[in-house]
C-alpha cells in the first residue's frame, strides 16, 4: 500500500490542490453576484475537475479487468460531454433530446480523433 501511495503521490497531491482550489472558489463566491469571468474560471475549474476524476476512475477500471489504453482521450471525450450538458443546464436549456443527440456526436468525436492520429501518422512515414 505504500507502494501505491509513493507511486501516485504527486497525481493526488495535485488532485486534492485542485480540489481544495474548487472548494475555496465555489464555497467563496456567489454566482449572483460575481463578475462574469469569474463564471468562466469557476466552469473551467469545474471541467478540470470532472477530467481528473474521470482519468482516475478509468485508471480504476483496470483494477477490474479492463484495461484502457487511451485513458486521455477517453476522459476529454468525457469531459466534453460533462461540460456540454453542464452548460445546458445552467442556462436552462437541458433536455433528454439533448442528451441523445451529444452521445452519439461525442462517441463519433472519440473515434474521429484516432482516424485522425492515424492518418498523421502515416503521411509522416511517406
Amino acid at each position: 500500500m505504500n507502494f501505491v501511495l509513493r507511486r501516485h503521490s504527486k497525481k493526488l497531491l495535485a488532485l486534492a490542490g485542485l480540489l481544495t482550489f474548487d472548494a475555496v472558489i465555489f464555497g467563496s463566491t456567489d454566482a449572483g453576484r460575481v463578475a462574469s469571468f469569474m463564471l468562466i474560471v469557476g466552469f473551467l475549474l469545474l471541467m478540470a475537475t470532472v477530467y481528473w476524476i474521470a482519468y482516475g476512475l478509468l485508471g480504476f477500471a483496470r483494477l477490474y479487468g479492463l484495461p484502457i489504453r487511451r485513458k486521455r482521450r477517453l476522459a476529454g471525450s468525457m469531459t466534453v460531454l460533462a461540460g456540454c450538458l453542464i452548460a445546458l443546464q445552467s442556462v436552462g436549456e437541458l433536455n433528454p433530446r439533448d442528451v441523445l443527440v451529444l452521445l452519439p456526436l461525442v462517441t463519433i468525436g472519440y473515434i474521429y480523433s484516432f482516424y485522425g492520429a492515424g492518418a498523421s501518422r502515416t503521411d509522416s512515414r511517406t
